[in-house]
């Protein structure tokens, strides 16, 4: 393979050798397109963004069509320079005496994906670098550069192929960039690192019709080599592309928010300083609505662990289309979990195998006698089992529950009568569960689903039975004895009791938890808890914090809440006693 010149735009990027970053700067000064909301340059030729001379991108609707400007439909406008080589391909640039789109460019853009070796139960297993196999870069935003301008703009197809038409003026170089960026759906790849800049490649194209980019993983045997590290952000976007484009193909009118995806060869497994890769774990921030992703060779990589992407996209997703009440924290196989995290985390590891069409989940990191890889399978229990305790409280029972709702039936799992591919379970995510008067759980899916048209209760009630669940027949988690002890439910007011939680435990296990559930009465309601050891307690309606109150290591938390008359309330009560043993927990709400 030639190598490829890289460089960074007005931002160096120092943390990737192979890769450049484009910088978020725009301006009349380095586009003729149009400037989107985070100062990226388009060229403006595109309906989801649309522009010229550096004004801010406009999304065509109403039947509008992108020509300079929105045109057509239901109003217009006109101006720009926009011109078009007479075969639907949009050019942006000046004249020189020379016809518009008088030169093209085509190729193939490809990454080298690496996958694990694991199979459950195995011991010794890796990445396969040896094994890695070229696979397209696809939907990527391909940039024709001259100078600062961008005079020609495209995307690659499905088998990562470009054709894109320019006219270039004067004697500056013309360059090629490939961008770590998708447009359907806005996917893009920065380095949080490097002031967020997005990752791109390029090559100069000089008298070349055709340019070709294979990007290595840069993998020497025992390492990386930084200055041949290009495939690892484009692997990150074509993990997330994937996930996003299974349900595309089951609803294509699903509109999926912009999303911003950190990677760097910086990012290690540390709490502390973001902008200097201290990101903990790979991980989706609510705060943020952005992913991270680690990347630290020798700590932790995750760019070729696809479901461990996978599963923070389905968490973007919860996010931004669903809803999530998960207090997070630590989890694994074998915990008692609170509910909200078991069905969370479940949600996340069963939607990478749906959309990865793998139920092998693995993930690899560095230790001390190299790198492996471990992970689970989410269709088949192992022996002897990794579920001790099978439950709704239970990450790998909710996991196996919502894999065998997707998957088709086999003669090996006469349990399984149910096979709903990705279209119910998301009418499910978007709807009712975004709108359960409880907290999400595995008894707001189940019960939403349900509700769908098709779907057999009967099948999905022998399902459940399988995996030590209930039949669940609300949203609180009635028919499942302990969903439905979770949830001290329709109280009647004033209401006095308590409970016993377990201390030594995680605050978010299901023994540091519980439910209570009440109905506003338009006035002010005060609520308190009382112990002798730490504990808080929150205040949802349909999943937004309306009270909370955490100000005290022991003693009495209280809140006043200004309740809506008939409105449903949820009181979360969450436990931080560390002597194990039960203690004493005082409600009321008066």
């Amino acid at each position: 393979m030639t190598r490829l010149m890289v460089v960074a735009l007005s931002i160096a990027c120092v943390m990737l050798a192979g890769c450049s970053c484009l910088s978020s700067t725009c301006s009349p000064s380095n586009c003729s397109g149009c400037c989107d909301n985070d100062n990226i340059c388009h060229g403006g030729t595109s309906d989801n963004a649309c522009g010229s001379g550096a004004n801010r991108c406009d999304i065509c609707g109403g039947g509008q069509t992108c020509n300079g400007s929105c045109k057509g439909g239901s109003s217009s406008t006109d101006g720009g320079t926009v011109t078009t080589d007479g075969g639907g391909v949009v050019v942006i640039g000046g004249t020189d005496g020379g016809n518009p789109g008088d030169k093209t460019i085509s190729g193939r853009v490809t990454y080298e994906r690496v996958t694990s070796n694991f199979t459950p139960g195995s011991t010794n297993a890796t990445l396969g670098f040896a094994a890695a196999t070229q696979k397209p870069v696809r939907n990527a935003e391909v940039q024709i550069i001259q100078g600062t301008s961008v005079i020609g703009l495209t995307s690659t197809d499905g088998d990562g192929r470009y054709s894109v038409a320019y006219h270039p003026t004067g004697t500056t170089d013309v360059r090629v960039y490939v961008l770590a960026r998708t447009s359907k759906p806005a996917i893009q790849v920065q380095d949080n690192t490097d002031g967020k800049a997005v990752y791109a490649v390029f090559a100069t194209i000089g008298t070349n019709t055709t340019r070709d980019f294979a990007f290595p993983h840069g993998w020497t045997g025992t390492d990386f080599d930084e200055n041949a590290r290009y495939a690892s952000p484009y692997a990150v976007l074509d993990t997330m592309y994937t996930a996003a484009q299974a349900f595309i193909a089951v609803r294509p009118n699903v509109a999926f928010p912009a999303l911003k995806v950190n990677w760097s060869a910086n990012n290690v497994p540390q709490n502390g300083d973001k902008t200097k890769g201290q990101i903990s774990t790979s991980h989706f921030s609510p705060t943020e609505n952005e992913i991270y992703v680690l990347g630290k060779s020798g700590a932790d990589i995750d760019e070729f662990d696809d479901h461990v992407i996978a599963h923070e996209w389905g968490h973007y997703f919860e996010a931004n289309l669903s809803r999530s009440d998960s207090p997070g924290g630590r989890h694994g196989p074998g915990d008692i979990l609170d509910p909200r995290i078991a069905f969370g985390e479940a949600w996340g590891n069963a939607l990478s195998a749906m959309v990865l069409k793998n139920p092998i989940y693995f993930d690899c990191t560095w230790s001390n006698t190299g790198l492996g890889c471990f992970g689970w399978d989410s269709e088949t229990e192992p022996v002897p089992s990794d579920d001790p305790t099978p439950s709704a409280f239970s990450e790998s029972s909710v996991l196996r529950a919502l894999y065998d709702v997707y998957d088709s039936p086999s003669a090996a799992e006469p349990y399984d009568g149910v096979s709903l591919g990705l279209g119910p379970i998301y009418d499910t995510m978007i709807g009712p569960e975004r709108t359960t008067d409880a907290v999400t759980t595995l008894a707001s899916f189940i019960t939403g689903l349900k509700a769908q048209p098709g779907v057999s209760a009967t099948a999905v009630d022998t399902l459940l039975a399988h995996w030590g669940i209930g039949s669940i027949r609300s949203q609180f988690g009635v028919d499942d004895q302990l969903l439905s002890d979770m949830f001290t439910n329709a109280l009647t007011l004033p209401f006095s009791g308590g409970i016993d939680l377990g201390g030594g435990n995680l605050p978010n296990t299901w023994q540091q938890n519980q439910y209570y559930v009440f109905v506003g009465t338009g006035g002010t309601m005060n609520i308190a808890a009382q112990s002798q050891y730490d504990v808080a307690i929150n205040v949802y309606e349909s999943g937004k914090l309306v009270g909370s109150a955490d100000k005290n290591e022991m003693g009495t938390e209280t809140i006043a809440l200004s309740s809506k008359k008939d409105v449903v309330y949820v009181l979360v009560l969450t436990g931080f006693g560390n002597t194990n043993g039960d203690y004493r927990v005082a409600i009321t709400i008066q």
